[in-house]
């Protein structure tokens, strides 16, 4: 299992969503470490992070990954639609391969 901070910032994404908040997703780098994901696994699905705070672990062919949170704050939203379907991590895509939604401190 990987679980390095600088790994977990290397597989995500970040996006302003609204004001003061970001959208955290899936990145190619993220693909590239576990390989087709299989599962996932909510580490923290609600309330209120801390940087390096876990978010998630995913499981691929090749690996599995530990995210974790790259910035403090109050979870807003997460994606509910991965758990039915974790293969939405496998392309590219914001309107799938997002995870949450942070509010940042």
């Amino acid at each position: 299992m990987i679980d390095r901070l600088e790994a977990s910032a290397d597989a995500l994404w970040l996006t302003p969503h609204a004001e003061d908040m970001v959208r955290i997703g899936f990145a190619d780098d993220g693909r590239e470490m576990v390989g087709a994901v299989k599962e996932i696994e909510w580490l923290k699905p609600a309330g209120r992070v801390l940087l390096g705070d876990p978010l998630m672990i995913v499981t691929g062919e090749q690996e599995s990954l530990t995210l974790r949170f790259p910035f403090a704050g109050k979870i807003a939203a997460i994606n509910p639609e991965l758990m039915a379907h974790p293969e939405y991590l496998n392309q590219h895509n914001d309107q799938l391969d997002w995870m949450v939604d942070l509010v940042v401190d």
